[in-house]
C-alpha cells in the first residue's frame, strides 16, 4: 500500500509538471489538469499519501503511529475540502465545476 501511495504521488507529480505547487498560490498561473491520472481522482497526490500513511501504519503498527496516520488523513481531507477545492472554483470557475461533476474527489469517475 505504501508502495502504491508512492507511486500514486509520483505519477501525479509527472502528470501536473508545470502545474504543480505546494499550497496555494494566488500568483502562480497554472492550468487545471484533467489529463492522466486526473481522469480518475481530482486529487491523486493526497490520495498517494493517505495510502502511503496507511500502509505504513500497517507495517509498523502501533498506537501513536495510529494516532499520526488519523491525524494526517483528516488534514489532507480538510486542506482540501477548505483551501483547495474553493481556490480551484475561484481560479477556474466552470472548467472546474464541470470537471468536480465528472471526477471523485478521491478516486472514480462519475457517471
Amino acid at each position: 500500500m505504501s508502495v502504491a501511495g508512492t507511486a500514486i504521488f509520483i505519477v501525479a507529480v509527472w502528470t501536473m509538471r508545470d502545474s504543480w505547487r505546494a499550497g496555494v498560490s494566488k500568483t502562480d498561473k497554472t492550468e487545471l489538469v484533467t489529463n492522466g491520472i486526473y481522469q480518475i481522482s481530482r486529487n491523486p497526490a493526497f490520495l498517494g499519501f493517505d495510502l502511503l500513511y496507511i500502509g505504513s501504519l500497517l507495517m509498523f503498527f502501533n498506537w501513536i503511529l495510529c494516532f499520526l496516520t488519523v491525524f494526517a488523513v483528516i488534514m489532507y481531507h480538510l486542506q482540501i475540502v477548505n483551501v483547495e477545492e474553493d481556490f480551484l472554483f475561484a481560479t477556474f470557475g466552470n472548467e472546474y465545476l464541470q470537471y468536480k461533476k465528472k471526477v471523485c474527489r478521491y478516486i472514480g469517475r462519475k457517471r
